[in-house]
């Protein structure tokens, strides 16, 4: 058999040659590269160009996240304070239970007593009946005593109205007459705030937003009178009221409670996007949500301690109008809510920041993420050995990552809906079902299926091959 012709044999020599000299390029570049940069694992068989830096995208989306996490709680606050100012069912569900404070029913019985008081003009009703019983004729002696005994039994009859309404206030009734005045008094302060010619006003000229007593006494006659003090049927109706606020041009409020309805119900969404956009185009993500978390956890502890702070400020500032239990028990039930938010701003930063982690190329999210694949094929195949799992709903699940926060958002709507107001507890139990719902959707899913690629290129061991060939070519006989 003839061997391969002179031409053949220099066409094959000027190939071997240009393959080992693109692979003996390509080994001074690897080597290049290991010297400037040395990997910390095992030694990169392939050649690896560094992925540019992106600094304009890092920056954008470390400002976004920092815009979004300064937002977070003043969207928070400003939601609260919409929220209370246009729904009647929310600001009775946030200060309904006031009723039952201690402190709050000794400030309604000291405002109510002297309503009542002054309704009634105690001094002078007394007098009069005194005049009427006494005949200073036939009795000189005792009418003499009348200008004494007048303020003891105006005293007594005092003493007499607050006891009743002690006994009123504290009863279970008047927690439904509480929330009927808040109610009304809401409905009609909206009423106010929207325009409604069709709303009862409670706002007078010089713009005094008042709770008004009227309904309260009202409901409180029989009571007293039940309660054996029967001169509660000679008290006229009552035209006294609390201040709340005072409005002097409403013209200015009317578009001050339209601005902060709209930007409670907007800003927390624009901070929820701003968050979401910058971990996105931020070219490290897991980076980006740690920040994201970090944040969050800092700015969420600072407003909570300012809200701690706040309570003993406000209480010093109107101890003098107000006693300063109630005025805690009022701050810590409008502020409560917002509290708990604040805490769950916490929660979720430490959320990010271990999924930040987790998502990392460090060894810690390393091990963590080997770990998590573990337990979860434990599960997974718990599952499967008691048919639990239907067939391909791991791929389906695995396929369409989606479909996780859709679960997670789906449930924390539900949580939103149902848990109002919101405290500390339902943040602690909310965490719990999010993180129980997480755990179900991630064992239904099973872990990533791992793909082994047994045919990986080393250069080095290209390079020797090459070399070899390429000296048994020319140990070959030459024609």
């Amino acid at each position: 058999m003839a061997g391969p012709t002179k031409a053949q044999i220099e066409a094959r020599l000027a190939e071997l040659e240009a393959e080992n000299a693109r692979l003996r390029g390509a080994l001074e570049e690897n080597a290049t590269l290991r010297a400037a940069a040395p990997a910390s694992g095992p030694a990169a068989t392939v050649a690896v160009v560094p992925a540019p830096r992106h600094r304009g995208r890092a920056f954008l989306g470390i400002l976004l996240i920092v815009i979004a996490t300064l937002l977070a709680p003043v969207s928070t606050v400003a939601a609260f304070a919409a929220r209370e100012a246009s729904d009647t069912d929310a600001f009775v569900g946030t200060l309904a239970p006031l009723a039952q404070d201690p402190a709050v029913q000794a400030l309604i019985v000291d405002e109510a007593t002297d309503a009542i008081d002054q309704a009634l003009d105690t001094d002078a009703l007394v007098n009069e009946l005194l005049s009427q019983v006494i005949d200073e004729n036939s009795t000189p002696r005792l009418a003499n005593a009348s200008d004494l005994l007048g303020p003891l039994l105006a005293d007594q009859a005092r003493v007499a109205i607050r006891s009743a309404l002690t006994t009123v206030v504290q009863s279970d009734a008047f927690a439904t007459v509480w929330e009927e005045a808040l109610r009304l008094t809401h409905q009609q302060l909206v009423a106010v705030m929207e325009a409604d010619a069709e709303g009862a006003v409670s706002i007078d000229d010089t713009g005094v937003v008042s709770i008004q007593l009227a309904p309260i006494i009202a409901q409180l006659k029989p009571a007293l009178v039940d309660a054996g003090f029967t001169l509660a049927d000679s008290i006229p109706e009552v035209d006294a009221s609390i201040t709340v606020a005072e409005v002097p041009a409403i013209a200015k409020a009317r578009l001050g409670y339209s601005v902060l309805t709209t930007t409670g119900n907007v800003l927390p969404w624009v901070a929820l996007l701003l968050l979401i956009v910058g971990i996105v185009v931020h070219p490290r993500r897991p980076r980006a949500i740690i920040v994201a978390g970090t944040l969050l956890v800092v700015t969420g502890a600072l407003l909570a301690g300012a809200i701690a702070i706040g309570g003993s400020v406000a209480a010093a500032m109107i101890a003098t109008e107000v006693p300063t239990d109630a005025t805690n028990a009022i701050y810590g039930q409008l502020t409560g809510e917002t509290a708990a938010v604040m805490l769950a701003y916490m929660v979720l930063g430490a959320v990010l920041i271990l999924a930040g982690i987790f998502a990392g190329g460090s060894s810690l999210g390393s091990g963590a993420r080997g770990a998590g694949s573990s337990w979860l094929a434990r599960g997974s195949g718990a599952l499967d050995a008691r048919g639990w799992r239907p067939e391909g709903v791991g791929l389906v699940l695995r396929r369409m990552g989606w479909l996780l926060w859709l679960w997670l958002a789906f449930v924390l709507a539900l949580l939103a809906a149902t848990l109002r107001p919101l405290n500390v507890w339902d943040v602690v139990f909310g965490t719990v079902v999010l993180g129980l719902a997480a755990a179900v959707f991630l064992v239904f899913r099973g872990p990533d299926e791992v793909v082994v690629v047994e045919d990986e290129v080393d250069v080095d061991v290209v390079g020797e091959r090459a070399d070899a060939d390429f000296d048994e070519f020319e140990e070959e006989p030459q024609i």
